[in-house]
């Protein structure tokens, strides 16, 4: 009866020791639950557990001073007595002797205090080993049969309650597992919600390092680019010094020097530590700046799209723990993420540059077709001694690169001779790009030219390319040079010397491979003594100048050019004029053109609106213009009227009329002459000074 008694206690007090155990969060707990209970069992004596974990490998949990020391020496715990255990699944009973012979590096790690004997008990749940439990009695006495009993019972309710605390524990484990794939797959959501919009690179790293701080809590967020030099990186950062508010900047850095350079060549993460003193830390001053510290922490991961490593995005100012495990990989899904922005972002800028790329040439090209329906001939029509001598001197330099400038009156054809040197050059598979420097504001001509970046003045919302860009290996020709301010110049004669420039705004270099033409009416030596013109980019324009004949010195090409201008004006205008009259001929050979071919054309059309029949009929007022003129020469010898012989408005108008006289230096037509100047017809001008009594000569003595 004794003994049953005994039995039943025995299993109540482990019924309440499995209760207890049950409880415990963790093993640590377990184990102090458990020799608290062995205090008051019948074996009062320290209890030591090692759980073998098949992911972790095996874990010795021994308890000194009421603190819990874990041992996980793998090898050393594999070479002990769990091997024996796992095979024989029997308590071992081992005696000081026996134990350190059997296991001497075992014993002495975990053997502070001697002991006489030991009892290893297997810890088992539905026959599988969970690890073993070891009682250690540092008395004279040893174990016997009823404490190996008692001993089994502990175990078994040890492994009812590790078994419980494993599939808790691993409850607690996919629970937290869950909520940080929740809490990834929130924050990547948030990322891709944020860059999937964005069209420009600075608001994407704007709300790409919003997200990474905020979830991460890293404080130092850039994005590094390739830019379009090989040689310079694009660096954007984000620095957050206050919560929630960050510090933005954008730089181009040299790349040779930069820290993102290896990982844009081999496109795997590093991490790395950066110190003050490294080659490298010159691009990372304001890092240094913000957090000063010997040395900085930095993780680099690349970013990558379709294969291809676009940038790199870099993190500093963090907790290690951010750049290990889970939350690196969690990065680098962000870097994933952020590379399909940019490289969304890079394709539309791409498609906005090639969109006014196009605009621009439409507009250019819209240019050339309407200055083609309106120039003065398709091709240089004439058979003269000066205008051959011209084409010689066309085909000579057309082969060359070199410099050449058109000297000319206005309306002698400067732009359809620049075409033929372009037609017969090289670079004919390209399009010429023209500009009239005389036409273009004085504010707009430099980004005209040279283009500008984005943000570069008010108004200006996106980068864009200039004629010189748009030019590249082929020509541009700049009509009225001359006109060109004279605080362009040097920018001018830069590029023509070194074939570089850059862009308003900017600051990279951009290599360029143009010919230049250019063209004025004005005299660029005189304007040079007046310091009007810089002498060094004159003599730079000046390699090949060649000199475009006036029409009054071509006379004999007159009668082909009447005829090609009547024909084309027939076409245009839907007339039938299929003959010019020699005396027709005649009289535009007499007539001096000051406005040269440009003049010829114009009068022409007019000729061929007002011809009725089928031959060409002159202007009416053009004869009229000629015999007042030659009515006016052959009374050149008139004397001038004195003032008594005119009233007070006469005077006033003689006047008026002699000092413009003086000051065309007696040029009555054209743009430059008196009669433009006054507001009147040359007709008129004619009239008034013969009823006036002004002789041109006179005045001008």
């Amino acid at each position: 009866m004794t003994q049953r008694f005994q039995y039943l206690n025995e299993q109540k007090n482990c019924l309440r020791l499995t209760h207890q155990l049950l409880d415990q969060a963790d093993v640590d707990g377990l184990l102090r639950c458990l020799n608290r209970h062995l205090q008051h069992s019948p074996l009062p004596f320290p209890c030591s557990i090692l759980l073998d974990n098949p992911r972790q490998g095996p874990m010795l949990y021994q308890l000194q001073q009421d603190n819990v020391s874990p041992l996980d020496d793998e090898m050393l715990l594999q070479n002990g007595p769990l091997r024996i255990v796992e095979a024989t699944q029997s308590t071992l009973h081992l005696s000081q002797d026996e134990y350190q012979q059997r296991y001497p590096a075992l014993f002495q790690q975990t053997t502070e205090q001697p002991f006489n004997d030991a009892l290893i008990i297997p810890i088992l749940n539905h026959r599988r080993l969970l690890g073993y439990c070891e009682l250690r009695r540092a008395d004279a006495g040893r174990f016997d049969a009823d404490d190996e009993a008692y001993a089994e019972l502990v175990g078994e309710s040890l492994g009812v309650a590790l078994e419980h605390l494993q599939a808790r524990l691993s409850l607690g484990l996919e629970q937290n597992q869950l909520c940080e794939e929740r809490d990834d797959f929130h924050v990547l959501v948030n990322v891709t919600n944020a860059v999937i919009t964005e069209r420009s690179v600075e608001s994407l790293v704007e709300k790409i390092a919003h997200e990474i701080h905020c979830y991460f809590g890293i404080n130092a967020i850039s994005v590094c680019l390739p830019d379009t030099d090989p040689s310079l990186l694009n660096l954007y950062n984000a620095f957050f010094t206050q919560p929630g508010k960050a510090q933005r900047s954008h730089k181009r850095i040299a790349a040779e020097h930069s820290i993102c350079l290896s990982v844009l060549e081999s496109g795997e993460i590093q991490l790395c530590e950066l110190d003050e003193q490294d080659p490298r830390a010159h691009n990372e001053t304001q890092l240094f700046g913000f957090w000063p510290a010997a040395t900085q922490q930095l993780c680099l991961i690349p970013i990558k799209f379709a294969g291809q490593v676009l940038g790199v995005l870099k993190l500093a100012q963090a907790d290690s723990g951010c750049f290990k495990g889970s939350r690196l990989q969690l990065l680098a899904q962000i870097a994933e993420r952020t590379a399909i922005a940019v490289d969304n972002a890079r394709a539309y800028q791409e498609i906005n540059r090639l969109k006014d790329n196009l605009v621009r040439e439409n507009h250019y090209l819209s240019e050339q077709v309407e200055s083609l329906s309106h120039q003065q001939f398709d091709e240089i029509i004439g058979a003269s001694r000066s205008i051959k001598d011209v084409l010689k001197q066309v085909e000579i330099v057309a082969r060359t690169d070199c410099s050449v400038l058109l000297l000319g009156e206005t309306g002698t054809g400067k732009e359809v001779f620049a075409r033929a040197i372009h037609r017969l050059s090289p670079r004919s598979s390209k399009r010429m790009i023209k500009m009239n420097c005389a036409a273009m504001p004085a504010g707009l001509m430099e980004s005209d030219l040279f283009g500008h970046e984005k943000g570069a003045f008010t108004g200006a919302s996106k980068e864009r390319m200039g004629r010189f860009e748009m030019a590249h290996h082929s020509s541009l020709f700049l009509d009225e040079v001359g006109d060109m301010p004279l605080e362009l110049q040097p920018k001018l004669l830069r590029v023509l010397q070194e074939q570089e420039f850059e862009r308003v705004g900017g600051n990279r270099l951009i290599n360029v491979d143009v010919r230049l033409i250019a063209a004025t009416n004005r005299d660029l030596q005189k304007m040079v003594v007046d310091k009007e013109f810089r002498s060094d980019l004159f003599y730079r324009l000046n390699v090949f100048p060649i000199r475009l004949p006036a029409l009054s010195e071509r006379r004999d090409d007159i009668p082909h050019l009447a005829k090609f201008f009547v024909s084309r004006a027939c076409q245009h205008m839907g007339r039938n004029i299929d003959s010019i009259p020699a005396p027709v001929l005649r009289r535009l050979q007499e007539l001096d053109w000051p406005g040269n071919i440009r003049e010829l054309q114009n009068v022409i059309e007019r000729a061929v609106l007002l011809s009725s029949g089928h031959a060409l009929q002159l202007p009416p007022e053009l004869e009229e213009d000629d015999s007042a003129e030659r009515e006016f020469l052959k009374v050149n010898s008139r004397p001038v009227l004195t003032a008594t012989t005119r009233n007070h408005d006469e005077d006033d108008e003689y006047q008026r009329i002699v000092s413009v006289l003086q000051e065309t230096n007696g040029i009555v037509a054209g743009p430059r002459g008196a009669a433009h100047k006054l507001g009147l017809k040359r007709t008129t001008l004619l009239s008034r000074m013969k009823r006036l009594g002004i002789d041109k000569d006179a005045v001008l003595e």
